[in-house]
């Protein structure tokens, strides 16, 4: 790829934004680390842990994960590696502030840049429902188009976004914080399974339904109903679930007009709060 982008702009995006690494790599995206910590050890996302070594300390520390955002330095550095390659300016497209301080990190770092260099992106969604607005941009870049048409462009995809959210089970979300002890036990002797879904950048949950059969059918609906039968771009991610995400695909790419879909792995970040087993689907409507 080349990628001497002089006179246009590059996109820098967060490793919670789970942009396949084919298309970070097709596209020319800069990738900004998250860190996971295992008390008081920290490890930065794809440099220090990967996801197998990751899922390894899950089993085996006793220690519940936390995350914490990159540090403005790391983004700065993004911006400057993607300044001398060539780009003239520089997009920013993170997970929301609502639910993260890794947009906060990054438009710190963007005051060390004159005015305008670094523009922020917040995408007011999690995940791959965050990296199909990275994405979007990427590839608007690649076809030549200004940043203020792309911001534009981006407001529609942004507000178009449907995304859903279930887990296996409560433990992780009471370890969190997210539900009370019991709750937890109530929920889990019940089999109920919470659907969450990201609403103006906050995630909220909006359904309980019993057992997972019912929980990946109710999703589904939702989307379906959302979507309608217009050309879709869509996105299963997962939890170390990946052949339930798999059959999860296809049974959507059956009930969707689906014109592009990715399978993706979603990071500590999403793990740490939701446990394994947890699974997602999101999309938007192609213009």
């Amino acid at each position: 790829m080349n990628t001497d982008q002089s006179g246009s702009f590059r996109v820098v995006v967060d490793t919670s934004s789970n942009v396949p690494e084919s298309l970070l790599r097709e596209l020319g995206m800069l990738e900004v680390a998250t860190s996971v910590l295992f008390g008081d050890d920290q490890f930065r996302l794809k440099r220090d842990i990967d996801l197998p070594r990751f899922y390894e300390l899950l089993a085996s520390r006793p220690e519940h994960p936390t995350t914490s955002q990159p540090s403005p330095q790391q983004f700065q550095e993004a911006y400057a590696r993607a300044l001398r390659a060539g780009a003239a300016r520089v997009i920013c497209v993170t997970v929301s502030a609502k639910v993260s301080g890794t947009f906060n990190s990054a438009r710190l770092a963007a005051r060390e840049f004159p005015d305008g260099t670094v523009v922020m992106w917040d995408s007011q969604a999690v995940s791959i429902a965050s990296g199909f607005q990275a994405i979007a941009a990427a590839r608007m870049a690649q076809a030549g188009l200004e940043l203020e048409e792309v911001l534009v462009r981006l407001e529609k995809i942004r507000a178009g976004i449907q995304s859903f959210i279930t887990v296996e089970n409560l433990d992780t979300l009471a370890r969190s914080g997210r539900v009370s002890a019991l709750q937890k036990n109530m929920g889990n002797m019940l089999n109920l399974k919470p659907i969450l879904t990201v609403d103006q950048g906050e995630v909220k949950p909006i359904a309980r339904v019993r057992g997972r059969r019912r929980a990946k059918a109710e999703m589904l609906a939702r989307i379906a109903a959302a979507l309608g039968s217009q050309p879709v771009i869509l996105a299963v991610s997962h939890a170390r679930v990946r052949e339930e995400a798999e059959a999860f695909m296809a049974e959507a790419q059956r009930r969707l007009n689906v014109t592009e879909g990715f399978l993706t792995e979603q990071d500590p970040a999403i793990v740490a709060l939701g446990g394994v087993g947890t699974l997602g689907i999101g999309g938007y409507r192609v213009e």
